[in-house]
């Protein structure tokens, strides 16, 4: 009896071994697609659906494409989810910065700043006699000799075009890109480096200069001497330059919110309430001027005259970003729409006038309203209208056309001529389409940190 129980033991035992093999070479089940996620928000189980969701949005971007093809999909629970999920995740994307990687050895500037672009899509123009021009191929020039190596990994376009910049002797021109329909970021040589700068995404702000100013009143002097302190005043300012990729043109910066600011003593240098100074989150500086570079300031107070830099500077910097451009064709037979009147989205165009000049030369009176709930009584919506108007010819060229401004019929409307004269070119014809572009804006706050600033 006892031999047999051994016997069944050991066969027992023999039978359960396969088994136990068998689980632990047994691959762990794949993660479901999104496609497969997305099926599952029209569950009739709540927390499948939950599940679902909370999956999708740990996937972030990968799963992206696939949530905007199921956004059409009829079922209602799905689209919910979906309308929910999308917005985030598409904003998260746009603020990401554009990653550069350079393997380069031995090569002259315009060849590194050529990659940069090519790997971006930006264009970067170095406007100076010396430097390869891009735009141009490459002519060589006074310093095509030097050659420089880069060995970056995934980096930031900002912190990329920086080092390119540096090691060549070049830093990024203020007040160009975006301006006038010029969508080129400007680098022009020089000796130098810009020692504060702070990286966020697909932004740079660089710390610039501080103003400082004091003065004393004292030709007339109050009676009550609880007021002496009003006959001085002492003003100091920081002065910052915001930089953003091409991809999201600003549009309005307003007012700098600081958060700290500390001098080397410990002492704080928050304003006061009423040396602040700007105004609401609305009234922001340079309205609907599109730039890649723009500008912004913030008071600061100086109550140590000892301390001789600011330890720590962090604010944010509100924005008015252009996210996207809608464009729609206004007419596609613009030399043969005189006196006609268009309608697209929230802008009306009238085709007052067409002129065929001598030399191929056109010359397009029109008159245009836009009825925007966005700052409808800022000016410079209107008086940037020709960065959202294009003219091509039939085939879908652009033509480069100027804006001669007639009237201003107010915030909203004005009266003017565009000008346009096809290049020459045997493949551009003459012009055609009339294309509007409704902008989508997107708010946003830059976050900068600087330490160390050196105070006048």
């Amino acid at each position: 009896m006892r031999l047999m129980l051994g016997l069944a033991v050991l066969l027992g035992s023999v039978l359960v071994l396969p088994l136990r093999g068998e689980e632990s070479t047994r691959k762990p089940a794949a993660a479901p697609t999104a496609e497969q996620l997305i099926n599952q928000l029209s569950s009739k189980d709540f927390q499948v659906r939950e599940n679902a969701s909370k999956a999708l949005a740990a996937l972030g971007k990968e799963a992206l494409p696939a949530m905007q093809k199921a956004r059409a999909l009829s079922d209602p629970e799905t689209r919910r989810r979906l309308d929910e999920l999308i917005p985030p995740l598409e904003r998260a994307l746009t603020l990401a910065p554009k990653l550069v990687t350079l393997h380069m050895t031995n090569k002259p500037i315009g060849d590194v700043l050529g990659e940069l672009s090519k790997q971006t899509g930006y264009k970067i123009s170095t406007n100076n006699e010396w430097a390869p021009q891009i735009v141009n191929n490459n002519q060589p020039g006074r310093k095509d000799r030097i050659v420089y190596t880069f060995h970056l990994d995934k980096v930031p376009f900002w912190q990329a075009l920086d080092k390119v910049c540096e090691a060549g002797g070049m830093v990024l021109q203020q007040y160009y890109g975006g301006w006038g329909g010029d969508d080129s970021l400007h680098v022009f040589p020089q000796e130098a480096y810009v020692p504060f700068a702070s990286y966020t995404g697909p932004f740079k702000v660089t710390a610039m200069s501080f103003n400082y100013s004091r003065s004393n009143n004292f030709g007339t002097l109050p009676k009550n001497p609880v007021q002496p302190a009003q006959q001085a005043n002492e003003f100091l300012q920081v002065n910052l330059q915001v930089a953003t990729e091409p991809k999201l043109p600003i549009l309005r910066v307003g007012q700098v919110k600081l958060q700290a600011a500390l001098d080397d003593e410990g002492h704080s240098m928050m304003p006061r309430p009423d040396q602040v100074g700007g105004g609401p989150w609305g009234r922001m500086y340079y309205g609907w001027y599109r730039g890649y570079v723009q500008q912004a300031q913030a008071n600061l107070s100086w109550p140590s005259k000892s301390s001789r830099t600011v330890k720590l500077l962090k604010g944010i910097i509100p924005v008015t970003l252009l996210a996207d451009q809608k464009p729609s064709i206004v007419t596609d037979r613009i030399l043969s729409s005189k006196g006609k009147k268009f309608k697209v989205g929230d802008a009306t165009f009238h085709i007052e006038d067409i002129t065929e000049m001598p030399g191929n030369q056109y010359q397009i009176k029109l008159s245009v309203t836009e009825n925007s709930k966005d700052a409808p009584n800022d000016y410079s919506r209107i008086q940037t209208i020709q960065q959202r108007l294009e003219l091509q010819d039939d085939k879908g060229n652009k033509l480069y056309s100027y804006m001669n401004m007639m009237n201003w019929g107010g915030p909203n409307n004005a009266q003017f001529t565009l000008v346009v004269q096809p290049p020459g070119n045997a493949k551009i014809g003459k012009p055609a389409k009339l294309i509007y572009s409704a902008w989508i804006l997107m708010e946003h706050e830059i976050a900068f940190e600087f330490r160390n600033l050196p105070l006048p």
